[in-house]
């Protein structure tokens, strides 16, 4: 089975991932979760940039909870 492709929501273009970095060594107060990473992706139409974080551990257990499931 073949992975479809994330689009761009502005142009529609495909997203192209750069690098992963865990989320502590960016964020100081992320929290305790040593495993949460942060990914960037860039469009390949237009250039836009995407970062991408897991959810820390007070969202998985607040307001975003149902999301998380």
């Amino acid at each position: 089975m073949g992975q479809e492709k994330v689009k761009c929501i502005f142009c529609g273009g495909d997203l192209c991932w750069d690098s992963d970095e865990k989320a502590n060594d960016m964020f100081v107060d992320y929290g305790d979760d040593d495993e949460a990473i942060i990914s960037y992706y860039h469009c390949m139409k237009c250039g836009r940039s995407y970062e991408i974080a897991d959810p820390t551990k007070e969202e998985k257990e607040t307001e975003y909870k149902d999301y998380w499931k």
